[in-house]
């Protein structure tokens, strides 16, 4: 399967591939990447036309496609992979399943395995474990539960230059059509997704890899992430305080000293 993706490209040195969350942008990593572009010859993929593709994508194929496009743009040169969220699932599935492509890997806020059990909010669990059409999901959007649901979401993944977490309850027409169009995409992604098969092959995954996650992260608590290092066997763990899900952007600063300080195998003071 043949699927375009498009990239940012910056700075000279080792290849470094920041991957952004579903629904995310190249943005969110902007500061990390100006900054890390100092040291490293920074990548950044638009991953929108993976996981938005008319042609539904499953999560074990969008592994295979990044894994594509490292050997094409990159032949005969591991990678650095760093991830955030859903891209930090992205980047354990091609360390995982292509290790000859990578060298390092860095998970931020990473999705685990086996996803909507282990979401904290319940509007979440319940709008990606029932099986609703999009249409369905547009309408639900419109009563007291999905508005509630797109209030949650808005807190866990808002972008700072939103209004705030109210103005994804105002949605109507078009935009609420998008909204929806991305919600039944990713829940019939995780729903379609065969975990255990990655769980199975993560048990085997020894490679170089950190996992750097938020104390108030609301998406996963702190115990999904702690069992998801240790299944993967990393022993290089991070917690952070207040940075939340997208500590990309809420505290780049931070991201990119643990990021170097773990790609030059340097000790944190």
């Amino acid at each position: 399967m043949s699927q375009k993706i498009t990239y940012r490209e910056r700075g000279q040195g080792a290849v470094l591939l920041l991957l952004h969350g579903y629904g995310g942008s190249i943005h969110h990593w902007q500061s990390v990447a100006e900054s890390m572009s100092e040291h490293y010859r920074v990548i950044v993929p638009n991953l929108t036309h993976l996981y938005l593709s008319s042609e539904k994508l499953s999560f074990s194929t969008q592994v295979d496609l990044l894994a594509q496009f490292i050997e094409e743009h990159f032949p005969g040169e591991p990678v650095h992979v760093a991830g955030l969220s859903f891209g930090g699932a992205l980047c354990w599935g091609l360390a995982s399943k292509y290790p000859h492509l990578v060298k390092k890997t860095m998970l931020i806020n990473p999705m685990v395995t086996d996803p909507i059990k282990h979401f904290m909010p319940i509007e979440l669990r319940f709008f990606f474990t029932i099986p609703l059409n999009l249409k369905s999901i547009y309408v639900m959007l419109s009563t007291p539960m999905g508005r509630s649901f797109l209030r949650r979401s808005a807190q866990i993944f808002r972008d700072e230059r939103a209004d705030g977490p109210t103005a994804v309850e105002r949605l109507q027409g078009r935009k609420l059509q998008f909204v929806a169009y991305m919600i039944h995409h990713f829940a019939w992604l995780l729903r379609s997704e065969d975990w255990s098969a990655w769980s199975k092959n993560l048990l085997n995954y020894r490679g170089d890899v950190c996992l750097i996650y938020d104390k108030e992260d609301l998406l996963f608590d702190e115990g999904s992430y702690k069992k998801f290092a240790m299944h993967i066997g990393c022993e290089d763990v991070i917690a952070l305080m207040g940075a939340g899900h997208l500590a990309i952007k809420t505290r780049p600063e931070l991201i990119v000293k643990h990021l170097r300080e773990f790609i030059e195998n340097t000790v944190a003071a």
